[in-house]
């Protein structure tokens, strides 16, 4: 005795060191539990790809808490005064951006977009929208820095967003867990002094309890800050609820074994040998079959199933704790530990479980036929709709909840919490093609059902820049060719003008040609006329006066044809240019032979617009009036040598000599006259030819134009022209290039699409949507330059999305492991292949139940439509878990009973063990019912499917396996012949 007291000892001290060290070692739980609050995903699911996405964007959005802060007017809009103070705010933030670890600032007065997307409809409410470095400050000292520096006077100020919001949310459970940690311990304390009747038993069962979960806990957060055990938001609840729980109903089950010895004249010692023989035999079983069900979680792929598996941890500790640390206790204090009881009674019968077992034995189809009536609508009642919403777990007067409310009220639900389309291509995408597959893809989701607001680099503003369309480019278009029609209209006009102008030209120039014909056919005459005067010498003298007069009269001719010669050019290139004003009657006058309508002809022969048709034979003019003049300067010396011949006979022969080779430049001067004219005569035909092609021509193209102008007219007002089109000048444009930075990564390779619901992100409607649109995106870009590009939807709608997927495949493959394995451990207890199968089969019936009822109760005391989305999982788990134990309680004490029907021995099992059970479950029910006070939606629904599910097992169990075990080894009458040994 003394060596087995001393070896308890050593137990005992043993226990005490490591309760030291364990509580010393102790991490920063509020901290870690903040670290590993959100939930991860496996990284190929589409949230946690746009993640990647965002993460490798840049440093403005890498590893960043997303951050809103919102500037509310409670009473009427903002004035300008409130407007100048929260810009001054502002101004503040942006002056100490590295103080508070910020990396990018989108204010509400920025630029165009920000007004329109982050001012309120109703001017009552901005938002400021930062970014801040993650590894600048936990979350939660961000948001005490950033509620500090934004409060302005006057005006009610929050910080939200979805990583605020999930710190919210863990803060709630820690508050939430302080509670029940109270409430649990008192509750415990209670129901133990009212069970045993004793102050000193409750201290021993809460303190082996406690060394157990100070213990269990101490590890798994040691291995979740170094090995990265799965941990969760709800991993230190729940260890603390099952811990304090099962721990209470093994003590109850050792205690009352001990105290039974006791009763039956073992002393201490005797009596602890025992009861750790039978009693614990018991509790191994159920705590093993309770081990494997939460160890089988790690094989869960969802992080927050896999979180519960420190309680698996938690179940291992307990159960050596209570079979080393009680027997101190039993072996030191023996009967003073039930003080003041000091009369030790023996197993008694419990009537409800008595009661229940021998009417089913009495009747087991008419008992399995009603139970089946009864829970079947039960099990059919169950609607599965869940909320994904963990907001609704914080209390709206947390502050970042009423910021978030407050943005829902003035802007859209969606607002806070937006969710962004990656489209990750493998080549630049700031280039025409790929920007206009991005704007289709934008008007096709701004098109979609539940969208308040799409923001891309295409449409920064939430709205489409109409420059950048194909109908506004084609309409400015057709306002040019409209403009070219009127012209060319005038200008066929004009062309009609200068073709009568030309053929009139031509007549002109035709009579001129005859009359310079007639001019050189007269200085021929001339000529002859000479060489006659040269033989005809003798009459020389007497004819000389006459001979003088006459080349006076052709000096002046000649003068006079020079001049008009030289007036006929001027005034065609005036008649040119000013449309009919040239008069070369003068000119026309000087030339001998014509008649008064060729002279007309002539003097209408000049017309607007011909003084680049005529730019050749205007060349040739200066000849004609260079020639003229050497032919008037030929005749002047004729008149001078004429006026010689007075003066001697002896000079005659060299004056007539002289007037012969004058009239010879003369006549060469009229042929290069003759040549000019006909040279004009040529140019003005040709141009009266060609002019009436000319407008024939402009008529063409303006009717060509006015045929285009139509179809582009009606191309415009198409479908067709409701395209995008930017021109690569626009993309350089320098507010282009802002939005380009906005929209697309540093490297140009990604693009992001801002989508903000009009429903709850966190609703099935708008976490259908965020699929559907992805899927949507996928399809559009299929055949594209886009083709191969990576898109994900990132969000709280996407991740929410992607939570319930994984969570629903999880849920059924983690439930399946889990009752595989506890079937595996009960075929080992109960050493029978059916014997699982019932006690399974009754598990499932009241969780079904227990759900369907939890439903109903939220909806009718809570106004809440739908259970929390982690209510049916850690209720299955815990009830599943939990609710073995009490089966195994019953099987254990069936198989310990020895001769008789099987019938009758589990009847009397039923008896017996039946006051454990409804104790245990009074207990367990009453830990489960401490975490109704926390507050929180999902602790509360899995308290109350847990009671409910223990409350409808203390009823169905007896019925279930006894009916089972009845119709199994006996069938509906018992065979005398037969006796069956289980």
């Amino acid at each position: 005795m003394q060596k087995l007291f001393k070896n308890h000892i050593f137990s005992f001290i043993a226990w005490v060191l490591i309760l030291i060290i364990s509580v010393v070692a102790l991490p920063d739980v509020t901290g870690l539990t903040r670290e590993h609050s959100n939930i991860s995903l496996p990284q190929d699911v589409q949230s946690e790809v746009a993640q990647s996405i965002q993460n490798d964007w840049g440093p403005k959005q890498k590893n960043t808490y997303q951050i809103a802060v919102v500037f509310n007017k409670k009473n009427g809009k903002l004035t300008a005064d409130d407007k100048n103070a929260i810009n001054d705010t502002i101004d503040r933030i942006k002056e100490n951006q590295d103080k508070y670890g910020i990396k990018m600032v989108l204010a509400p007065d920025d630029n165009i977009a920000t007004k329109k997307q982050l001012q309120s409809k109703d001017k009552t409410t901005w938002i400021l929208q930062v970014n801040v470095a993650k590894k600048h400050a936990p979350i939660n000292e961000v948001e005490q820095e950033l509620t500090k520096a934004v409060k302005t006077a006057g005006i009610r100020t929050y910080v939200t967003g979805a990583d605020v919001l999930q710190n919210a949310f863990s803060n709630s459970i820690q508050e939430g867990i302080k509670k029940t940690e109270v409430i649990t311990i008192v509750f415990i304390f209670i129901v133990l002094v009212i069970v045993f009747k004793s102050p000193i038993v409750p201290l021993i069962s809460l303190l082996t309890v406690g060394v157990s979960f100070i213990t269990a806990f101490s590890i798994v957060t040691n291995l979740v800050k170094y090995q990265n055990f799965p941990f969760s938001n709800f991993t230190q609840v729940f260890m603390i609820i099952v811990l304090f729980g099962i721990g209470t109903d093994y003590n109850i089950l050792l205690y009352d074994k001990f105290k039974e010895n006791l009763g039956n004249g073992l002393d201490r010692y005797g009596a602890m040998k025992d009861a750790l023989k039978v009693a614990g035999k018991t509790i191994l079983y159920s705590g093993s079959s309770i081990l494997i069900g939460f160890s089988a979680l790690s094989l869960a792929k969802f992080s927050i199933y896999q979180s519960a598996v420190g309680v698996a941890v938690g179940v291992a500790i307990l159960l050596v704790v209570l079979l080393t640390l009680n027997p101190f206790f039993m072996a030191v204090l023996g009967e003073k530990m039930f003080w003041p009881v000091k009369k030790f009674t023996g197993e008694h019968e419990d009537k409800l479980w008595h009661g229940i077992s021998k009417s089913t034995m009495a009747h087991p189809i008419i008992y399995l036929v009603v139970l089946a009536v009864v829970v079947t609508p039960f099990a059919l009642m169950y609607s599965g709709h869940l909320n994904y919403d963990d907001t609704d777990e914080i209390d709206n007067a947390t502050p970042a909840k009423a910021g978030m409310l407050v943005v829902e009220k003035h802007f859209s639900k969606g607002m806070a919490e937006p969710s962004t389309l990656y489209i990750k291509s493998d080549h630049r995408l700031d280039n025409e093609a790929d920007l206009r597959l991005l704007d289709q893809l934008t008007r096709q989701i701004q098109s979609s059902g539940d969208v308040s607001l799409v923001t891309s680099v295409t449409q920064p503003y939430g709205e489409r820049i109409d420059q950048l369309y194909v109908n506004n480019q084609l309409n400015t278009v057709n306002k040019g060719v409209d403009q070219a029609r009127a012209g060319l209209s005038k200008l066929s006009k004009a062309s009609k003008q200068l073709s009568t102008g030309a053929s009139q030209l031509a007549s002109g120039t035709s009579q001129l040609q005859n009359g310079t014909g007639q001019l050189q056919s007269g200085s021929g005459q001339l000529q002859s006329g000479a060489g006659q005067l040269q033989g005809g010498a003798g009459r020389l003298q007497s004819g000389t006066q006459q001979m003088s007069s006459g080349l006076n009269q052709l000096n002046s001719q000649l003068a006079a044809g020079s001049q008009g010669i030289a007036s006929a050019q001027a005034n065609t290139k005036a008649a040119l240019e000013k449309s009919y004003k040239a008069n070369l009657a003068q000119s026309m006058n000087s030339i001998p032979g014509l008649t008064p309508q060729q002279k007309m002809a002539a003097m209408q022969a000049a017309g607007a617009a011909l003084e680049k048709s005529l730019a050749q034979a205007s060349a040739s003019m200066p000849n004609v009036s260079g020639q003229m003049g050497q032919l008037q300067s030929g005749v002047g010396r004729l008149a001078s040598a004429s006026g010689q011949l007075s003066s001697g006979a002896s000079t005659l022969n060299g004056g007539i000599g002289q007037l012969n080779s004058s009239l010879g430049q003369l006549n060469s001067s009229v042929g290069q006259l003759n040549s000019s004219v006909g040279k004009l005569n040529s140019g003005a035909g040709q141009l009266a030819d060609n002019t009436p092609k000319l407008t024939s021509g402009l008529d063409e193209v303006n009717s060509g134009l006015g045929q285009g102008g139509a179809y582009l007219t009606g191309l415009a007002s198409s479908s067709a022209a409701d395209s995008f089109y930017i021109p690569k000048e626009f993309i350089k444009n320098d507010m282009f290039q802002t939005s380009v930075k906005n929209y697309l990564s540093p490297d140009k390779k990604s693009a992001m699409i801002m989508i903000v619901f009009s429903s709850n992100p966190s609703s099935t409607k708008a976490t259908k949507k965020a699929q559907d649109l992805s899927s949507m995106a996928k399809k559009s870009l299929v055949g594209t330059r886009l083709d191969k590009a990576t898109i994900a939807m990132g969000g709280e709608s996407s991740n929410i999305a992607d939570i319930k997927d994984i969570a629903n495949k999880d849920f059924i493959r983690t439930a399946a492991i889990m009752l595989i394995g506890i079937g595996i451990a009960l075929i080992f207890v109960t050493r029978s292949l059916l014997q699982p199968l019932y006690i399974l089969g009754t598990l499932l019936i009241a969780y079904f139940c227990s759900l369907s009822i939890t439903e109903w109760v939220v909806k009718a005391t809570m106004g809440k439509d739908m259970l929390t989305w982690n209510t049916p999982f850690f209720g299955f788990i815990l009830l599943i878990a939990l609710g073995v134990d009490y089966s195994i309680f019953l099987m254990t004490r069936y198989r310990a009973i020895e001769g008789g029907k099987p019938s009758a021995r589990m009847l009397k099992a039923c008896g017996i063990i039946g006051t454990v059970v409804v104790s245990a479950a009074i207990i367990l029910g009453g830990t489960f019912a401490a975490l109704i006070p926390s507050g929180i939606p999902t602790l509360i629904e899995v308290a109350l499917t847990v009671i409910i599910g223990l409350i409808i097992l203390v009823f169905i169990m007896p019925i279930t396996l006894s009916a089972a075990v009845k119709l199994t080894y006996e069938g509906v009458h018992w065979n005398k012949s037969k006796r069956v040994k289980q």
